[in-house]
């Protein structure tokens, strides 16, 4: 019998220690791997592991979590088991806790809607007053036979009894102010306490808890560290630039910046952070080519609506992000920050891991991060497109920007400390040199003009020739001498033999073919005014119309 109570206290006791409820732990965020679009959230909480089963609850889990990115390491145990789950608050059971307040708060309400009932008794008898008074006929005057004594007395009767009742008036005025205010205090207490009564304030004010739930199996008691990590797309970061050019210096001080927003639902509190050129959100499926086939086209006719949409696809231009217009600040240690940041390459990404802590709100604010620096020489060149604008645009051309790893996007652009304007990035160039728009110059004059003279229409047999000659001039108004490149063209033909363009003159401009863009390479001296011309011939049946020309 005394074995049988031994067991069956035993067994008691076993139940009661697994019944015992587990306390959720506040998961510390680490560190946070932030991609184009989406972000890695790395955790890291110190456990103590006894031999066998142990199950681990942690919250300061983002509501956004992709529960398929989810995993788990441990180094002193196995992992069994890790899963996300959420958690409602129970609706506590009512009680008759605060039934002797809601009756005295309900006492209260109702003695002050007596008081404001009494008031607005009083200030009728007012108003009924002063209307009689200002009603009467001696104080209106309407009696001929009454003395002037007596009108006298009237008016001084009128006056004494309309400031009684104004000074009655303003003082009740005020007392009903007063019981308004604590008749609507009252009432928000009224409600605080039906919530409490109810526990319905619990419910209300509770979210429902995420929480990851951890299972590790020990053979042994030990103290460890576990470590998780998941996915959410509530992140993501842009490129934004600062290129900061000195005539003195000839270099160009290129920042690399990422503009970084985050709405995980969770504050990144003290974290280090990556940022990573790559997408997961993206596809990331090699497509898969099917047959081609061809055959006789039954309708000629197309869709107008149809053309219409494809027009407008092929005119679109791919839209960029524009960043706020806060000002970048000189900073005496600003040039120390790249000491944090090691850049690492794979195959198809790169990252900036950041050796310092950031604390980022969750509120989808943008906050910036620089993530690089490179000072490089440039080239200083002018260039102008006279047949589009005959302004010079200063240019600075750059080697050795593909060592940035940097991607499209906006940069401000200053010149010799001066804000100059924002200019496109495009680092998918596959050029070796990368242009830089230092912004226009009004001290060089350049004219585009076509020479009438020489520029004439003739027939031979079947055929029509066009023949035009066009000449630029361009001044350089400095006291220095300056490179210029000059750009125009020819019209290059497409789709037919029978249009024919010839180049006859070019005043040795550089000439590609393919795209009929000229070239003129320059070196102005001080003040210097140089002449270009080339002339040209397009030759086509005549009895057609050319489109474009």
């Amino acid at each position: 019998m005394k074995h049988i109570f031994l067991s069956i206290v035993s067994l008691f006791l076993i139940c009661g220690i697994n019944a015992e409820s587990i306390n959720p732990q506040n998961a510390k965020l680490q560190k946070v791997t932030v991609y184009v679009s989406g972000a890695h959230m790395y955790y890291s909480e110190s456990v103590t592991l006894k031999t066998g089963n142990n199950e681990f609850i942690f919250e300061n889990i983002s509501p956004f979590i992709n529960e398929a990115s989810l995993q788990a390491s441990c180094k002193n145990g196995v992992i069994t088991e890790v899963k996300h789950q959420l958690i409602y608050i129970e609706k506590p059971i009512i009680s008759k806790k605060y039934d002797k307040e809601i009756v005295m708060v309900l006492d209260s309400i109702e003695d002050v809607n007596f008081g404001l009932q009494d008031i607005k008794n009083k200030l009728y008898v007012l108003e009924t007053e002063k209307t009689m008074l200002l009603n009467n006929r001696i104080m209106k005057g309407q009696q001929l036979r009454d003395s002037l004594a007596l009108l006298r007395d009237g008016l001084i009767l009128l006056r004494e009894r309309l400031n009684s009742i104004y000074e009655q008036n303003l003082k009740l005025e005020k007392q009903k102010s007063k019981l308004n205010k604590k008749l609507n205090k009252l009432n928000e207490r009224y409600k605080e306490l039906v919530l409490l009564q109810s526990g319905q304030n619990l419910i209300n004010n509770e979210q429902a808890k995420n929480q990851i739930v951890v299972n590790i199996f020990s053979e042994i008691n030990t103290n460890t560290q576990v470590l998780f990590n998941y996915f959410v797309s509530q992140a993501s970061w842009i490129p934004q630039y600062d290129l900061q050019a000195s005539s003195v210096t000839g270099n160009l001080n290129l920042k690399y910046f990422a503009s970084l927003t985050q709405n995980t639902g969770i504050q990144w509190n003290n974290v280090y952070l990556t940022l990573s050129t790559s997408n997961p959100s993206e596809n990331n499926i090699k497509p898969i080519l099917n047959p081609w086939f061809l055959s006789y086209q039954q309708y000629l006719r197309k869709d107008k609506s149809i053309l219409k949409k494809q027009e407008i696809r092929s005119n679109a231009e791919p839209s960029s992000s524009k960043y706020g217009s806060d000002d970048v600040t000189e900073d005496a240690d600003e040039k120390y920050l790249t000491d944090y940041i090691t850049m690492t390459e794979n195959l198809i990404r790169t990252e900036y891991e950041i050796a310092m802590k950031y604390t980022i709100s969750s509120d989808a604010k943008s906050h910036k991060v620089m993530i690089n620096q490179k000072e490089t020489g440039m080239n200083l060149k002018f260039a102008t497109v006279p047949k589009i604008c005959t302004d010079a645009f200063l240019l600075a051309k750059i080697t050795g920007w593909e060592e940035m790893n940097i991607l499209p996007g906006m940069a401000r652009v200053y010149f010799d400390g001066s804000y100059v304007g924002e200019t496109y990035l495009n680092s998918s160039t596959t050029q070796d040199t990368l242009d830089i728009n230092l912004g226009r110059d009004k001290s060089i004059a350049v004219s585009r003009n076509k020479i009438k003279e020489k520029s004439k229409i003739k027939f031979i047999n079947d055929e029509k020739i066009d023949r035009r000659t066009i000449e630029i001039i361009v001044k350089n108004t400095k006291n220095i001498p300056i490179d210029m490149l000059i750009e125009d063209q020819i019209p290059v033909v497409k789709g037919t033999n029978e249009i024919k363009v010839k180049l006859i003159s070019s005043s040795n401009g550089e000439l590609d073919e393919n795209s009929g863009i000229l070239k003129w390479d320059l070196k102005l001296k001080a003040k210097e005014q140089v002449k270009i011309k080339f002339e040209y011939e397009i030759s086509y049946p005549k009895d057609k119309i050319i489109v474009g020309l």
